[in-house]
């Protein structure tokens, strides 16, 4: 089935017409016909093969895989040979019966009610859209960080769960299943850092753009308008030996298709602090540093400010955040690599105060890593990285984990199933999941505020109500975007 406007416009209407199915119980609703019988799989679509999917299938691939869905062609003979080279028997049998679609919206047409729950893995613009049809239809949502482009479409999703309250969601911030992150939340409920008023997050990564690449055609058999789905028809980037194409990864440094380097990490990173100080939404953002250096892509370096009124201890917490290129770091190739990580840790736009603890602590000749969070506490300080590792200052606060070097050495397809299995499970169990929309969207929607922060500019103080900018108009105006026809999550039927 070939999509076109006209099944567009009826998929979208159909989902907004489904009715709500929730038949009651102790506290968790029970969704339309998802219960999984006991023993028996739970048949999941895979929406998005790119990269971060190559991480992810070992867990995705422990229920019953269905349906696999990409409009890149190439992208399925590359996970399959992932799935050929590591997975068990049963793992590549499954992946080789799953039916493969070029469209979410078809899948959904064909076999929405053979599919119990979805896995999305899209680049962002593509993100909102199959996460509202599936909740529609009563299907449970795992949706990778940042969750949305947008505040508003943070706001839709989760007002769509809401709805719905017997339908599972899980935001893809996987570091949340960590044993790690919990055992630091517990030490600081427990006032082991005494107060936290301050936290410093901070992100190695330059996603921006230094030169436009020459535009080429996309890659044979791959249906390019549907990958640009609700975004306008931008030219194709492919990669080249010193910049990231725009498909498969690239597009995390496009205004209208990616969220720049906080949409990249901002969920992984501020993660614990949103749990372990029970923060939601702040009530003002400032900007002290936005350089961009191409029009339409993000910045290459970004300084803000999240103050919050108030914490789950009854006290206000500014989280401050810092990415890209350390101020005086030309942004060219000598510098950084083509997808967005400076050569050097000199080379980032680490915050003062992270490099004064890590000093006063001697941790020079053993550094933090080059991402993380700072709680500055009244008794202690503590020094945590989405990859597990974590270190209290002095000692006695906690254990320590030393860093990890680099992500992978921290094997994410051994770990990321943690986060599965969660999601799995309570779909079984019929209750929420740890990360579910009801805590993660205060955070996506902390990264989107970033965003419209560095659009406003350096300097720019922006008022917050959770919902819209109540100070600056033209700010308020990207709190939501324009959509393609037939494209639009918000449409109802």
């Amino acid at each position: 089935m070939t999509l076109n406007r006209r099944n567009l416009l009826k998929g979208v209407a159909a989902a907004s017409a489904l009715p709500l199915f929730n038949i009651g119980c102790a506290g968790f609703g029970l969704s339309r016909n998802r219960q999984i019988a006991k023993g028996a799989k739970i048949r999941v679509a895979l929406i998005g093969c790119g990269l971060q999917t190559g991480c992810m299938i070992d867990g995705v691939l422990c229920e019953n895989l269905v349906a696999i869905v990409d409009p890149d062609p190439v992208r399925f003979d590359i996970l399959e040979k992932l799935v050929a080279k590591t997975c068990s028997a049963a793992g590549k049998a499954n992946f080789a019966s799953a039916r493969r679609f070029s469209t979410y919206q078809d899948m959904f047409d064909q076999m929405g009610d053979e599919i119990d729950a979805i896995v999305v893995e899209t680049p962002n613009h593509q993100h909102t859209l199959p996460a509202v049809m599936a909740l529609r239809r009563g299907i449970h949502v795992y949706l990778d960080k940042p969750l949305c482009l947008t505040v508003a479409e943070c706001d839709l999703i989760l007002a769509e769960a809401r709805k719905r309250p017997g339908i599972v969601t899980q935001c893809g911030t996987y570091g949340h299943s960590f044993p790690s992150m919990k055992y630091c939340v517990d030490r600081i409920a427990e006032g082991n850092l005494g107060e936290v008023k301050e936290v410093w997050a901070y992100d190695d990564r330059c996603n921006s753009i230094y030169q436009r690449p020459a535009a080429a055609p996309p890659p044979k058999g791959m249906d390019w308008d549907l990958w640009c789905g609700g975004s306008p028809i931008c030219d194709y980037y492919p990669e080249t030996p010193d910049q990231d194409g725009m498909h498969p990864h690239g597009w995390h440094s496009w205004i209208g298709y990616g969220n720049g380097s906080i949409g990249n990490l901002g969920m992984h990173i501020m993660d614990v602090a949103f749990w372990a100080l029970g923060l939601k939404d702040p009530d003002r953002v400032t900007c002290h540093d936005a350089q961009f250096a191409l029009g339409g892509a993000w910045g290459f370096r970004d300084a803000f400010e999240f103050h919050y009124s108030t914490s789950k201890f009854g006290h206000e917490v500014t989280m401050h955040w810092w990415d890209g290129l350390n101020e005086g770091v030309p942004y060219t190739k000598e510098f950084v690599n083509k997808f967005g990580m400076p050569h050097k840790r000199e080379h980032l736009n680490i915050p003062p105060k992270v490099l004064e603890v890590e000093k006063a602590n001697g941790f020079e000749n053993d550094p933090f890593y080059k991402n993380g969070v700072l709680f500055v506490g009244t008794k202690a300080n503590l020094w945590f990285t989405h990859h597990g590792g974590y270190r209290f200052m002095p000692r006695s606060a906690g254990w320590c984990i030393p860093r990890v070097d680099r992500p992978h050495d921290f094997n994410y397809r051994r770990v990321t199933p943690m986060h599965f299995y969660e999601f799995y499970k309570a779909i079984r169990e019929q209750r929420e999941a740890n990360d579910n929309f009801e805590y993660s969207v205060p955070l996506a929607k902390t990264v989107c505020l970033g965003n419209i922060s560095s659009l406003a500019g350096k300097g720019s103080v922006l008022e917050w109500d959770g919902h819209h900018v109540t100070n600056n108009a033209e700010a308020d105006k990207n709190v939501t975007k324009a959509y393609r026809k037939g494209w639009d999550p918000f449409a109802r039927g």
